[in-house]
């Protein structure tokens, strides 16, 4: 068998049939150990300071020996070691026992911004190449560590170093992984925007649900004004709230301020109509001691001063004489108050949200507000309908009312189908107030359980949308008006869906609860629920069973 391509300082010697029949120059007693490892079944091995490979042939079996001194530091890692490491998309680092980085693939190369091979890791560091040593935590350690490391290039790593030991138990090498953290990193943080954004929806169902707020938006129109004032719950601008008198503004404001970055302060309320001209300006602005006949001793704070930090409603701002708009004006542009009997301006931080049921840009026109208050006043305008123009919230508004009023006075009142249908044919020129206040009434004067169209009848004025219901109350198309002829559009499968939504809306809207709806529509209380979630229904139906 030819022997050829051997090193200096590197020996052999060929066994067969366990006797040596070739050797180099080697000592006899080293060779007694080498075979002795080698009957243990190793093929790649270490022995008194030398390594040995064997390799098997019919000539006999090959001992090729070499001196651990005589490797170079790339010696131990064979071509396609090489080609396996830098496959990986981690960065692998190896490392002597001394800390000398004896490989680094490709990509460790690449990700750390910098070529080690050659190096001590302890200098690397001192050099301020890298933020610490991974391989000097294992070789001190002799166990597996892993940390956060940064290194030139400010990227920051997640390094694993774990020891390799040699037969002795010695510590040998240190294999070092190196995961690039930057994307983690960038992923963490959409994580946390995600949360927080979760956190804002989360608050702003809240705000819908929350016993403070009675807002019920089944109709286009409401969802309309409702999602307006979540968005602009977001910012501080001056909000002016616009609509009939009884249609829910205060409701509305109500949904801002406990939607709003204010929620935790105050929601001050301030009917500009309901208090004496003469006594408006000490309310809003407060007075020093003195200021006048019967002013307190020390004076008094006004109601703008009491509210800094959360939210002032002027409810009929309409009503506030001209003399006092200018000094509203003065809140709004300069953030400060001026108490009465003092020069000194108080600073304030108030959102102010107004409210009215006249035609602010009619009065402006007439002469009776200011003009540069009405436009500092109507950066946000938010205007909400009347009932008459969104029947759809009539009849989930008196099931509302019904379970407020049941919990509030241990009553139990149910209202018959034809009932609710009187309620939705009527104009309500009191809109929503008007409502409570009827149904409220109705439900107290009632003699029996269940609520007759009769009994809405004769609480109700005459009028010719209340006669034309009771001529309708059998006729399917009065039922059906809206939901058998819809226009949807997209694919067969969308259409459906849309069709089905609408039906269960409406379904909703005439049944005080999930069971009653239920029953109407033939399907399970489960199969309901599961639906009502699916079209995003929950928020404006009642769970109680009646």
């Amino acid at each position: 068998m030819p022997i050829v391509g051997f090193h200096k300082g590197e020996h052999f010697f060929v066994v067969k049939n366990d006797e040596i029949i070739l050797k180099s120059k080697i000592q006899s007693d080293l060779i007694e150990n080498i075979i002795n490892h080698y009957k243990n079944g190793k093929e790649l091995f270490e022995v008194d300071g030398y390594f040995v490979q064997v390799l098997e042939s019919a000539q006999g079996n090959l001992f090729n020996v070499r001196s651990l001194n005589q490797f170079s530091d790339s010696d131990f890692m064979n071509p396609l070691s090489t080609k396996v490491f830098n496959s990986i998309s981690d960065g692998i680092t190896i490392c002597d026992h001394h800390g000398k980085i004896l490989f680094q693939n490709k990509n460790d190369i690449e990700i750390v911004g910098i070529n080690l091979m050659g190096r001590y890791a302890k200098d690397a560091m001192a050099e301020g190449l890298m933020s610490d040593s991974i391989s000097m935590k294992v070789i001190e350690s002799k166990e597996k560590v892993t940390i956060l490391q940064t290194f030139i290039n400010g990227k920051c790593f997640l390094v694993t170093g774990k020891p390799i030991f040699d037969d002795t138990g010695e510590l040998q090498y240190v294999v070092a992984i190196t995961r690039d953290m930057t994307e983690l990193k960038l992923l963490e943080q959409e994580v946390q925007k995600l949360e927080i954004q979760n956190e804002n929806f989360k608050n702003k169902l809240q705000a819908i649900h929350t016993k403070e707020s009675n807002i019920i938006s089944m109709s286009h129109a409401m969802e309309q004004v409702v999602d307006r004032a979540m968005r602009v719950a977001e910012v501080d601008s001056t909000v002016l709230i616009s609509g009939e008198s009884g249609v829910g503004k205060e409701e509305i404001t109500k949904l801002i301020h406990t939607s709003s970055r204010r929620s935790d302060k105050q929601l001050l309320t301030i009917n500009c109509s309901a208090i004496p001209e003469t006594l408006l300006e000490s309310e809003l602005f407060g007075y020093e001691a003195g200021a006048f006949t019967g002013a307190i001793k020390g004076g008094k704070a006004g109601l703008f001063e009491i509210a800094s930090g959360g939210t002032v409603f002027l409810d009929e701002i309409g009503e506030m004489p001209l003399l006092l708009q200018v000094k509203l004006l003065r809140v709004l542009q300069e953030c400060e108050v001026q108490r009465i009997g003092s020069g000194k301006p108080i600073p304030i931080d108030v959102r102010i949200i107004a409210a009215t049921n006249r035609n602010l840009s009619e009065m402006v026109r007439q002469g009776s507000f200011r003009e540069d208050l009405y436009y500092r006043l109507n950066i946000i305008p938010i205007e909400v309908p009347p009932l008459r123009h969104r029947r759809e919230d009539i009849i989930p508004l008196v099931n509302h009312f019904l379970a407020l009023i049941n919990k509030k006075y241990g009553i139990h009142r149910t209202i018959k189908k034809d009932a609710l249908k009187i309620f939705k044919a009527y104009n309500w020129p009191g809109n929503v107030r008007q409502l409570k206040n009827i149904v409220e009434r109705i439900c107290l004067l009632a003699v029996q359980p269940e609520i007759t169209v009769n009994m809405v009848k004769q609480e109700l004025d005459s009028n010719s949308d209340i006669a034309h219901a009771i001529e309708n109350l059998h006729e399917e198309k009065f039922v059906t008006k809206q939901i058998m002829h819809p226009k949807f559009e997209g694919t067969l499968k969308e259409q459906v869906a849309l069709f089905e939504k609408q039906l269960i809306k409406q379904a909703l809207s005439e049944h005080p609860s999930i069971r009653e709806t239920a029953k109407s529509l033939g399907c399970d209380q489960s199969t309901l629920v599961r639906k009502i979630q699916k079209y995003h229904l929950t928020r404006n139906i009642s769970y109680e069973d009646r």
